[in-house]
């Protein structure tokens, strides 16, 4: 496994940005914040991260994040901000979707000399991304159980969120389908709750959505929200499928990388990626992921 991922960020440094490119890679490879005697030069050409590409984009006089260090606090503020490409073989973490992230944006955005990073791009050769199944469905099977060949999908999500009756659901449905909707889904909120518990919920809902379709020929696909522990999902997953539903729906950082891919393994119909929790890993322009090698990684676990 010769091959190398590559990923890109944007960085912002109070230290000079060639050595905190160097620190980062160092951590996030074969290094740590002291020299070791075992990591020799064979190793390190072996295993370590390459800084690939530092181009300097410009510098300010405040720091994006608190609590970045500077070597030399008697000097003015100056924080340099660069594009930073690093790369490492896919040798040190294997076709793995979790050690990859622990790779590329784990302990490397807590780091003293950084006081801004941000994952903005990601490249994976075809030794890490070819045993993973990908989507199941993708866009042109989804349109086939949608029946929308060309131009978008007309969609709503069941409101109030939470709190309505497995009855009350199914009416909204109703009214749905009458008005030709072409996908419905659960709020995220909605999983299994007292009120509306999903196995009643699925099968209320699938005889509105299936009563339509005899009617009319056209059958709203329904997104229901089935994240819980693994046999939950699975379980609730082959009702959908009996109760001849054509979507289920995944809460992704709640039930994570792992979980995605060991789901795709299960599934036959196609897994709407709900991103809860996007807004913490990237509302702060100076801090996490741009959405792009995010959604890489959960296409490659199984998002459709």
């Amino acid at each position: 496994m010769r091959e190398r991922v590559h990923a890109t960020y944007w960085l912002e440094t109070g230290d000079d940005p060639a050595r905190t490119a160097e620190v980062i890679a160092g951590e996030q490879s074969s290094g740590t914040f002291v020299a070791l005697a075992h990591e020799t030069p064979e190793l390190k050409d072996r295993s370590g991260a390459r800084v690939e590409r530092l181009d300097i984009l410009e510098t300010v006089s405040t720091p994006s994040l608190p609590g970045a260090k500077r070597p030399d606090v008697s000097r003015a503020e100056r924080y340099t901000r660069a594009t930073l490409e690093l790369s490492w073989p896919v040798e040190n973490f294997g076709p793995s979707l979790p050690n990859l992230w622990s790779t590329v944006a784990g302990n490397l955005f807590e780091l003293q000399p950084v006081s801004g990073l941000r994952l903005t791009g990601l490249t994976l050769p075809p030794a890490f991304t070819a045993p993973f199944a990908g989507p199941g469905f993708g866009i042109a099977g989804t349109r086939t159980l949608s029946g929308v060949a060309e131009g978008p999908l007309i969609g709503t999500i069941i409101k109030p969120s939470i709190g309505l009756s497995v009855e009350e659901t199914a009416a909204q449905v109703r009214e749905l389908v009458a008005g030709d909707i072409d996908f419905i889904k659960d709020d995220e909120l909605q999983a299994d709750g007292a009120r509306c518990p999903f196995d009643e919920r699925v099968r209320a809902v699938m005889r509105v959505v299936n009563d339509h379709a005899d009617r009319t020929g056209k059958k709203a696909m329904v997104a229901f929200n089935l994240t819980g522990d693994f046999d939950q999902m699975r379980r609730r997953h082959d009702l959908v499928l009996r109760e001849g539903g054509t979507c289920v729906m995944l809460v992704l950082n709640s039930v994570g990388l792992v979980g995605v891919e060991a789901f795709r393994r299960h599934a036959q119909l196609p897994i709407h990626a709900h991103r809860a929790g996007w807004g913490a890993l990237t509302r702060c322009p100076a801090l996490g992921f741009d959405y792009a090698p995010w959604q890489m990684l959960w296409r490659l676990a199984g998002a459709d």
